[in-house]
């Protein structure tokens, strides 16, 4: 009877720590939006480079540690790098997007990633898609179309941002996909470290390039850009993100997700009150609408 309670209550602390650290990290990954047009003036690849190299440097002392070789070692060190590069490809996608288009357009859209994993693991682990979840993703499609379809301010510029919002949510979906067994056999932060780190070394030769093409290279680096790159790594990067795999390991992975939908609330609210940017009524009537349809694709 005692082992039944103590078993109980190491559930519930496991439920309680879970939420915690999902309801941290939701907040944390709301200012993502928000720092990444703070450092306006240099390129997509040099912010992702930036805030992915940060990360690591600050997870690299946890890891720091006997045996972090072998661990990493046994998933192996091409497979990782393969999962970096396409968390790169999600994050130079994600920060081109917000160059482009307003925050409540990309945001919406890069959480369509929750209806092409569904798809994907439907066609690729034979997970079939349930009822609620063909629902959900219809609803998510009108979503959309409320959303671009009727933008009476839609411009070019705007288009090209919502198609790599598209790009970052797709290969999202596949990031999470292909990694999903290796989070769970890895220790959290060797985990994040690895994948971190061999992200920042794929766009690093992109970012150096961008660099060298730009006029008045350091220039561009000023007060403004500086604390931007280092909030990005050190919030949403290394808080949010970490705290995600962290919450996933405690949680049911569809109540994690439920909970990180509201980063696009979060960094809409933050785009209204820190850049002026202010939501047309389609964005947020298509935002709504979209996120119903990601809530049954996550529960149904």
């Amino acid at each position: 009877m005692r082992v039944q309670r103590e078993t109980i209550a190491g559930a519930r602390r496991e439920f309680r720590d879970g939420l915690l650290f999902a309801t941290v990290g939701v907040l944390a990954v709301s200012t993502s939006a928000v720092l990444i047009r703070l450092a306006q003036g240099i390129s997509s690849f040099e912010i992702a480079f930036w805030r992915l190299s940060i990360a690591t440097l600050v997870l690299v002392p946890f890891v720091l540690q006997r045996g972090v070789r072998q661990e990493a070692a046994r998933v192996g060190w091409r497979r990782l790098a393969v999962y970096g590069g396409v968390l790169a490809l999600h994050f130079v996608a994600y920060i081109g997007a917000l160059q482009l288009a307003p925050v409540a357009h990309v945001l919406p859209l890069l959480y369509t990633s929750t209806i092409m994993l569904a798809v994907l693991s439907a066609l690729l682990l034979r997970e079939p898609l349930r009822r609620l979840q063909l629902v959900g993703i219809v609803i998510v499609l009108l979503g959309v179309t409320v959303l671009t379809g009727f933008e009476p301010r839609l411009t070019l510029r705007t288009v090209l941002g919502d198609g790599l919002a598209l790009v970052s949510a797709a290969a999202y979906a596949a990031y999470s996909l292909i990694g999903r067994r290796e989070r769970a056999r890895l220790p959290l932060f060797v985990y994040a470290t690895a994948v971190y780190g061999f992200a920042a070394l794929w766009v690093l030769p992109l970012a150096v390039g961008a660099a060298l093409r730009s006029e008045g290279m350091l220039d561009r680096y000023d007060g403004r850009v500086i604390a931007a790159l280092l909030g990005l790594g050190l919030i949403p990067n290394t808080l949010g993100h970490t705290l995600y795999n962290a919450a996933v390991r405690r949680l049911n992975a569809a109540v994690t997700n439920v909970i990180y939908t509201q980063e696009m609330t979060g960094a809409i609210v933050l785009a209204w009150l820190v850049l002026g940017e202010v939501p047309s009524l389609n964005a947020i009537a298509g935002a709504a609408v979209m996120l119903a349809g990601i809530l049954l694709v996550l529960l149904g």
